[in-house]
């Protein structure tokens, strides 16, 4: 699936800073691309470095600096033995805790996808449970049973899932003790090339049956946990394992979901993957000229009897390969894993119609721009979307795909000069971007979603290497190495999937919004003096736990306050309470019909109310004001929220409207457009929405928004007023193909703004 990714300069606003509050120290990450580390807090100061997504510092401490320009304040970092300061917009804390992940060990696992549990030893007997590749399993027995249409008649009774059992064909298992070894000199030589202890087992098995091999460990420079969490949203599987998949609504298709944290830490744990089958996902994919007279070969075997091993096929393959200086076995591979070994309609000239027109003889062998769009209101599956791409009738660079060979040379164009030769030049890269060599930015441009793709793929190359009795050949494979490792990964048990919260509050002080399972983010306002609050949260099911409840203590400044929900199969779910300290303590159930200039009850004293703005009423409440518009509206916020938060703060009268002057009250949500009139004593202001990423003003996100950025990006057509505004999603003070991009991950569901 092809991604566009845009650099650009994020810093240009100037601003000072005063420190605020100090916690203890701690590792972190960049968490956005283009982020300057500068000398002082400001953008008046000068830039010791400009840094991407994943990058590491190290926190001196969590003292934050407050400044005009990063509304979220300044912290004081570390790196590369400077010190510097850093938008702590831009910072996200590493987790070193594995919640989420199953960090259990094993005895065997699965080796195959949708491998059947039986009822008995024979494939005629009931199926119980299909498997998928990785479960963990413990052999109870070991039985012949003969004529069973088992390899070797050989079965395994196994448990799994923690308390079922059943038998599975022996061929479909391995067990660890069969794919490890020790060896103490090797070991040695493994650590110096820097390798952790983990991985010495697996390496020293293969090496042991393959001693031209080479292993070569990669730093990734990026922490396990920090790696699995910036996947999140971007991995989907074909599963309807509710212990494995975060909803049950298909997030491609109707058979492909997004899949939950502990799945992707499982496959993207490299030493899950050293065995002698899928280790190739691991290889290097440049063109090596030693298997010129072998590579033709190699590709047929791939195919096997599938259509796609016909010479019209495998020749041009060939010829991509030598042409752009990359293995024409990965070539194949990625094309079988796209449209199978007989191809698909993306590769037979089928007849599309794309905007009321019809066409034929147009081939995609790469799946390259195929996935479900909707363009001028009308929806096209994937396939028709990428017949329209080889068609040229969506716009990109390069001839027509209209005969076999130029859709073959020219999609493995894309593949050799978009990934291999940008850093991403393993099957593991191309699915995972955690190289420290890639061209574009940690945890993006990833040429697929299918999370098993290194796995399947690498298993493909491992058998047509055997099949053309390759394996002894030098190959060379390079495995990431992650920091903060957990001793072993796996997926998840079988088990209560609930992380929801039944209720959550703040005792003593409301939540804005109130309470839904649903709802992640809240706000509770404390008077200032506040020096502790009491955080209660019951979770939705009993087997789940909590963390991150109790008495919280406060520093008088806001703090965010992360409840986290662990099911009983370890998936996570994380609710934020933002602790806003009310400097100045107003009665929440002041009278508007009374004059607001009288005394107040506070803590059982009578103090007079200092004299207020309709202006100081809104900062008061949080609410940002830029020149009459209000630039801090989250997407999906409600009318009732904001008009119950101004009026707590002691507004006489507040109301919203829309462009046709129609009231918005309760669950309607505010658009970008939309009018707040606020009254105070003889003062009245009004003010102007503006929803981040909401340019049309409909209170959506969809691909109309997507549309009018991109126009005024190519200058097509401009955005003025809130509508520019609300199109400037990265805050930079200017709209850019960054803010397009941010647009598109909210309406793909990758990243919400």
């Amino acid at each position: 699936m092809k991604k566009n990714i845009f650099l650009i300069s994020i810093f240009t606003i100037f601003f000072f800073f005063i420190p605020l509050n100090v916690f203890a120290s701690y590792e972190a990450i960049i968490s956005g691309d283009n982020v300057r580390i500068r000398s002082g807090a400001g953008t008046d100061n000068d830039a010791l470095y400009t840094v991407n997504s994943g990058t590491q510092i190290t926190m001196e401490n969590k003292t934050l600096y407050e400044g005009t320009g990063c509304s979220q304040k300044w912290y004081k970092i570390a790196y590369k033995e400077k010190t510097g300061y850093v938008c702590s917009k831009y910072v996200k804390f590493v987790d070193s805790t594995f919640d989420g992940i199953n960090t259990s060990d094993y005895e065997a696992r699965v080796n195959a996808n949708n491998v059947a549990v039986r009822k008995g030893t024979n494939t005629s007997t009931t199926s119980l449970d299909t498997l998928s590749l990785g479960v963990n399993v413990t052999i109870l027995d070991k039985i012949t049973s003969k004529n069973s249409n088992c390899t070797n008649d050989t079965w395994y009774k196994i448990s799994y899932y923690k308390n079922k059992t059943g038998y599975i064909c022996a061929k479909y298992v391995t067990k660890k003790s069969d794919i490890t070894a020790n060896d103490e000199e090797y070991t040695k030589t493994l650590l110096a090339a820097g390798f952790t202890d983990s991985y010495i087992p697996y390496l020293t098995y293969l090496h042991n049956k393959y001693p031209e091999w080479t292993f070569v460990a990669k730093k990734t420079n990026s922490y396990f946990t920090t790696a699995v969490s910036s996947e999140e949203g971007k991995n989907y599987m074909q599963t309807t394992n509710n212990n494995y998949r975060t909803s049950s609504k298909p997030a491609e298709g109707s058979s492909w979901f997004k899949v939950n944290s502990s799945v992707i830490a499982f496959y993207m744990d490299p030493r899950n993957w050293l065995t002698e089958q899928r280790i190739f996902m691991f290889e290097k994919l440049d063109y090596s000229s030693d298997f010129d007279e072998k590579y033709p070969q190699m590709i047929k075997s791939l195919f096997g009897n599938g259509k796609l091993s016909d010479d019209k096929y495998t020749i041009p393959m060939f010829t991509a390969g030598k042409t752009h200086k990359i293995s024409p076995v990965h070539i194949a591979s990625r094309i079988k894993q796209e449209v199978t070994a007989n191809g698909s309609d993306s590769t037979n000239g089928t007849e599309f119609t794309f905007k009321g027109k019809k066409y034929s003889g147009y081939y995609n062998f790469f799946n390259i721009g195929a996935y479900e769009d909707t363009i001028d209101g009308v929806k096209y599956g994937a396939i028709t979307r990428g017949l329209a791409y080889a068609a040229k009738l969506i716009k990109r660079d390069g001839n027509v795909w209209d005969n076999i060979e130029t859709a073959i040379v020219e999609g493995s164009s894309f593949l050799a000069n978009g990934y291999i030769t940008k850093g991403q030049g393993t099957l593991y890269y191309q699915k995972f971007n955690v190289s420290p060599d890639a061209y574009f930015s940690k945890y993006t441009h990833q040429y697929m979603t299918n999370i098993q793709a290194p796995a399947t793929e690498g298993n493909s190359t491992y058998n047509s290497y055997k099949t053309a009795g390759i394996l002894n050949e030098p190959f060379i494979f390079e495995i990431p190495v992650y920091n903060n490792m957990p001793l072993s990964t796996s997926l998840p048990d079988a088990g209560d999937t609930n992380n929801d919260l039944k209720s959550l509050s703040v005792e003593g002080y409301n939540l804005s919004p109130d309470f839904d399972e649903d709802v992640l983010n809240y706000e509770a306002y404390v008077p200032n003096g506040t020096t502790k609050i009491n955080v209660l949260a019951t979770p939705a099911s009993s087997k789940a736990t909590v963390s991150g409840t109790g008495i919280i203590n406060l520093n008088e400044e806001d703090a965010d306050i992360t409840i986290t929900v662990t099911s009983e199969t370890l998936s996570v779910k994380k609710y934020v309470i933002s602790i806003k300290i009310v400097k100045e303590t107003v009665n929440n159930n002041i009278d508007n019909n009374e004059n607001n200039n009288t005394q107040v009850n506070n803590n059982n004293t009578n103090e007079t109310t200092p004299s207020k703005t309709v202006d100081s009423i809104l900062k008061d409440s949080a609410i940002n004001i830029n020149n009459n518009y209000i630039t801090n509206i989250k997407y999906n916020t409600s009318a009732s929220t904001i008009l119950n938060k101004i009026t707590s703060f002691g507004a006489t009268s507040v109301s919203i409207v829309d462009a046709n002057n129609n009231s918005i009250t309760g669950n309607k949500i505010i658009s970008t457009g939309h009018k707040l009139t606020v009254k105070y004593n003889n003062e009245e202001k009004t003010y102007t929405f503006v929803v981040k990423g909401d340019t049309s003003g409909d209170g959506q996100i969809t691909s109309l928004d997507l549309l009018q950025i991109l126009k005024h990006v190519k200058g097509d057509k401009k955005l003025k007023g809130e509508f520019i505004l609300a199109g400037d999603t990265s805050q930079d003070n200017e709209v850019t193909s960054l803010d397009l991009l941010q647009v598109l991950k909210h309406i793909k569901g990758d990243k919400k703004l």
